[in-house]
């Protein structure tokens, strides 16, 4: 089990790396297509298309399972603090398994829309370019399919007890 762990989590890693690379190319990117669009009245082609289709989805949807990974998700524990310690044992649990449970029924739903948009070639048109866009379901459905495999993992984790002797080290 510790094996797997690590494993996702080194995957985890690399693929927020990506997605950092994603952020930092989508700056370049958009910063020269306002350089060369007020510079020389010449804006890059495709820019708008592949920042929204490529970029954000990259940088949105890649990391989740890293978000998960290292606790950085918003929550609200308004009643939480009273309950006793087993009861929030139970409910990260539960939590686990509805996010895992979830992510891959979206995962399984982006799948089909992903063969869909494959078999068809998706693309858009701006101006003279055609700019394949089918990929970036793949990517949705790798990002959402990576995180309910981790929160499946954390589940499994915490109804055999290491989930608390792996807190317990920390």
């Amino acid at each position: 089990m510790k094996t797997i762990n690590a494993w996702l989590e080194s995957i985890n890693q690399f693929i927020t790396l990506v997605g950092g690379a994603a952020v930092a190319l989508m700056m370049i990117h958009v910063s020269l297509d306002i350089f060369f669009r007020f510079a020389l009245n010449q804006p890059l082609p495709g820019t708008i298309t592949i920042v929204a289709h490529y970029y954000m989805i990259i940088a949105i949807f890649l990391p989740l399972a890293y978000v998960e990974q290292t606790k950085s998700s918003i929550s609200i524990e308004l009643i939480s603090a009273y309950f006793p310690p087993a009861m929030n044992r139970f409910m990260h649990g539960f939590t686990h398994l509805f996010i895992s449970a979830t992510s891959y029924l979206i995962a399984y739903v982006s799948y089909g829309v992903a063969i869909r948009n494959f078999n068809s070639r998706t693309s858009i048109m701006q101006g003279d370019y055609t700019i394949p866009t089918w990929p970036t379901y793949f990517i949705l459905f790798a990002g959402v399919f990576l995180l309910g495999t981790y929160c499946l993992l954390r589940f499994i984790m915490s109804i055999t007890g290491r989930d608390a002797q792996e807190g317990e080290k920390q």
